[in-house]
């Protein structure tokens, strides 16, 4: 069969082009009735077959179209199911067949299981026709950057290219926590990683390393570049960046990802970045770096999509076994869409309040009369508010997702939704972003990102559209869209630090003076002559990454012509009281804040200061904090808010502000009083706001992922553990040191520790 069907279709084909229409048609066809007559069943699997054998990579991946739906609708003639194994075997994508009913029973010859041999690696993975292409590139160029669909499989290349080589230093860069908590967990799973690797995903970890141990760094760009600052000496073998794009994209980040990726790849070592949906990769990048770039296009889960936008009323369309009529109101539209599809849905919205607001309609909506209840909702009610409005979703199995949400809620949120415990997430971009999830339906309820005005690229579209569908779970994914959207590949992905001919000045300080040429060269001797002629060395504002260098230079200038700020700011001690915190706080805020923060309306002057001595001075609960947010008498509001202020302004932009005040504070100190050290020290600051605490057994905890109040609950148990290890150490030999927690919060713990 495997060697003479394509002399078969010949005859019955002039060419390709006829196969394509015959195929879609078919296609359409099998979709609308839900199967074919045996003679067209069996012309639509000799054209997939002829179309998964072409070198041609559109008509490959028609053949996957045509063969999930096949799948989706699987013949029980045995003749055709021989066809659609064969079909299978030509696809080289060797799990569909695991993923087929079970009274699917379809035997191997001799020849599919040797061929499915070759794709299958020594640890048991079996790879698909392009992973497999994966893993022969990087073993030839050892410098991959690869562009390729959602669910097709790149991060899973990532543990394999660890099995098959000997590495030493291993950093994993992702961009979200969430994705960090993902492949965190992922790894943590993994038998052989677990035994070989110490796996590191905080810097509190950092200490534990000895020089004849073998580390994964599973970090954010922040974090690894802080990890270099420390460990200068540190020689990383190997890493990979996952969704790589957005060292274009994110306009507050791009910085930091660009030094990030930057440092590294000077090293002598490999490296592997991924992404989605992009035709070309910087080549001046891969020319520095002699690194290679492929692009593949093949989706192993394909996509239903439904254009709700382009149709007029009373159009019918179908969702599922029901048939639907489009309506102009938008709402009822969405209405009848979330009441007829099966299978885990995903919403996604532009804004967290209106997130919130989506669900609360989802739950009207579908109004279920009966009630779930869970650890997870009783340990959110009881530790954040029982009136929050995820809570009342979680109970008809719908939650919210955005970036505001606790990272191990978000991770609960997920591993319920992969379970089939929650039905629906209405979401931001903090899931599309590169999680893994169940997902069968995406419904794209605006086409907006951020602001209304800020319309969806075709790139991003794309990229929330692949989230529909999980491979070896389904084979067709349904993409639902209300508004009129565009799907483009981006062109090219650029990288400041590699393609931009005049960089940002704080850019231009951060790379090494040999790297740099023309324009950019140019502007870093204007900088340090600059420096020279004010007396401000180099490394200072070097140190300071991404504040800008005339902010930092009009806060030295302020603190030499008005030394009575030096009397109002120095303290000694651990801590700066009222007055002296508020003064820090004051002048990084005039000197030091960025554009977005400055003029942040939902945090003013007066209230963000407010908090902050609220929170170093007295370090309330998330309740207590909570209680004290005056911006919104609804909960939503209150909690949204409390978690962004922890989240952005105490754990990331505030220590970072205040850390560059205390480098230039104690340089000009020391410069006005002659003497060599001497100043303030913002250390028990910075660690309570970053961590939380201050004690070294917490700081370890909260590093660990574990949320707050369950570490104000056993941190005494611990009081006696400098790091991680001691702590996880500590509980291996007495696993009931925690037996005062919920089993729900001893879960918590297992998962992080």
């Amino acid at each position: 069969m495997n060697d003479n069907i394509n002399d078969d279709i010949i005859p019955l084909f002039q060419n390709s082009s006829e196969i394509e229409t015959q195929v879609i048609k078919s296609v359409e066809d099998l979709k609308r009735n839900g199967t074919l007559d045996f003679s067209n069943f069996k012309n639509l699997l000799e054209g997939t077959y002829f179309l998964l054998n072409s070198k041609d990579e559109d008509l490959y991946n028609l053949g996957l179209y045509s063969i999930c739906h096949i799948c989706e609708f699987v013949p029980k003639d045995v003749f055709l199911l021989e066809l659609l194994q064969d079909c299978i075997i030509s696809s080289r994508i060797f799990l569909y067949k695991e993923m087929l009913p079970q009274e699917v029973n379809i035997e191997n010859s001799f020849f599919d299981s040797y061929v499915k041999s070759y794709y299958t690696l020594d640890t048991g993975t079996v790879l698909t026709k392009d992973q497999k292409k994966i893993i022969a590139l990087f073993n030839e160029y050892k410098r991959l950057i690869v562009s390729a669909p959602t669910s097709f499989g790149k991060s899973r290349i990532i543990e394999e290219i660890i099995v098959g080589n000997s590495y030493i230093n291993i950093a994993i860069i992702l961009p979200t926590i969430a994705l960090l908590s993902e492949t965190y967990l992922r790894f943590k799973s993994n038998g052989y990683l677990k035994e070989k690797y110490n796996l590191i995903n905080s810097l509190g970890l950092v200490e534990s390393i000895q020089n004849d141990n073998k580390n994964i760094f599973i970090l954010t760009p922040e974090k690894m570049d802080m990890l270099l600052d420390e460990k200068p000496n540190l020689h990383i073998d190997f890493f990979v960046m996952d969704e790589i794009y957005k060292i274009q994209d994110d306009k507050d980040r791009k910085s930091v990802f660009s030094n990030c990726l930057y440092r590294l790849s000077k090293m002598e070592n490999h490296f592997y970045l991924i992404g989605p949906y992009f035709d070309d990769f910087s080549p001046n990048f891969r020319s520095t770096t002699n690194s290679y770039f492929k692009k593949f296009n093949s989706e192993i889960v394909q996509k239903d999509t439904y254009s709700l936008y382009k149709m007029e009323k009373g159009e019918e369309y179908v969702v599922g076994d029901k048939t639907l009529k489009f309506k102009k109101n938008k709402k009822l539209n969405f209405r009848d869409v979330i009441k007829s599809v099966d299978g885990q849905t995903i919403v996604y919205n532009y804004r967290k309040d209106y997130v919130e607001n989506l669900s609360k309609d989802i739950v009207k909506i579908l109004d279920k009369s009966d009630e779930t209840n869970s650890d997870l909702i009783e340990y959110i009610s009881e530790s954040i508010s029982p009136d929050w409005s995820l809570v009342k979703a979680l109970k008809k199995g719908i939650a919210f997702h955005h970036g505001s949400v606790p990272r191990y809620i978000q991770t609960e949120i997920i591993d319920s939704f992969n379970s089939q415990e929650i039905d629906i997430i209405v979401c931001t971009t903090t899931i599309t972003e590169g999680v893994n999830t169940s997902a069968k339906n995406v419904i794209l309820y605006s086409n907006a990102i951020g602001k209304l005005d800020n319309l969806l690229t075709g790139f991003e579209v794309k990229n929330i559209k692949g989230r529909a569908g999980r491979f070896r779970v389904h084979f067709i994914g349904r993409v639902f869209y209300f508004h009129e959207v565009d799907e483009d590949d981006k062109d090219i992905i650029l990288i400041d630090y590699y393609d931009k001919e005049e960089l940002e000045p704080e850019d231009v300080l951060q790379i090494d003076k040999e790297d740099l040429k023309d324009k950019n060269l140019e502007t870093r001797q204007r900088i340090e002559d600059l420096l020279s002629k004010n007396k401000i060395p180099l490394s200072l504002l070097k140190q300071n990454k991404y504040i800008p260098i005339h902010k930092q230079i009009g806060l030295i200038n302020l603190l030499r012509t008005q030394p009575i700020h030096l009397e109002l700011v120095y303290f000694k001690g651990t801590h700066p009281d009222m007055g002296q915190l508020d003064e820090i706080f004051n002048l990084s805020r005039e000197y030091l804040f960025n554009e977005r923060d400055y003029n942040d309306r939902g945090f003013i002057d007066r209230e963000l200061r407010r908090l902050l001595k609220y929170y170093v001075y007295h370090k309330p609960s998330i309740k207590q904090l909570i209680q004290e947010q005056n911006n919104s008498e609804y909960i939503d509001s209150k909690i949204r808010s409390v978690f962004k202020l922890i989240t952005h302004y105490f754990e990331f932009a505030l220590p970072r502000y205040f850390r560059a005040f205390e480098n230039i504070y104690n340089f000009v100190y020391q410069e006005y009083h002659g003497v060599s050290d001497g100043g303030i020290n913002l250390k028990y600051l910075l660690t309570l706001l970053e961590f939380g605490f201050v004690r070294d057994n917490e700081i370890a905890l909260k590093e660990a992922g574990l949320p707050n109040d369950i570490i104000r609950k056993i941190s005494e148990k611990f009081s006696d553990c400098n790091s991680l290890q001691q702590v996880r150490l500590k509980y291996k030999l007495n696993p009931n040191i925690i037996s005062s927690l919920s089993s729900f919060e001893q879960k918590i713990f297992k998962r992080y520790i």
